[in-house]
């Protein structure tokens, strides 16, 4: 009995850490916010869109990535409105990355965000950064190359 009890109880722990995620809206000061979420910690922001192709052959290199390393800290953050949240929360579902942090940009504020992001981000899209575990950061644009992240993984 006690067992039974005991392994209901690690497969519900299981089952909540692989719970899907809310998508919460970017505002200013989120990206504060991302950072001391990830204090000391080695992470990857990702930014995408519903209408960038090379975006979605990033997701999915991801979810893949995240099946495999389940422990890798990633943000994803759309670039879309929150008006388009029932097809974003789709397409992170199909890419297996609905259990992530993930965000969508606020209505209207698209380039102050970009701004507090990245003063040198113009918004191309697909954009990452790699976070190491003292937040120093190294921009990437276009798809995210595996040999690079392995190096970064590395470090």
């Amino acid at each position: 009995m006690t067992r039974r009890l005991l392994l209901l109880i690690l497969l519900s722990i299981g089952f909540q850490a692989m719970a899907e995620q809310p998508v919460k809206i970017l505002r200013m000061g989120s990206y504060a916010q991302i950072l001391e979420q990830h204090h000391k910690q080695s992470f990857m922001l990702v930014f995408w869109s519903l209408d960038c192709p090379p975006c979605y052959k990033e997701l999915a290199m991801l979810g893949d990535l995240l099946t495999q390393q389940p422990k890798l800290a990633l943000v994803v953050i759309s670039t879309d409105s929150p008006d388009n949240m029932d097809e974003i929360k789709t397409r992170l579902k199909e890419f297996k990355l609905n259990h992530v942090n993930a965000w969508v940009f606020d209505n209207g504020i698209a380039q102050q965000l970009r701004y507090e992001i990245d003063p040198n981000w113009y918004g191309e899209l697909p954009r990452s950064y790699l976070f190491n575990a003292r937040h120093q950061r190294r921009a990437v644009t276009g798809v995210l190359n595996p040999v690079a992240l392995k190096q970064w993984k590395a470090q």
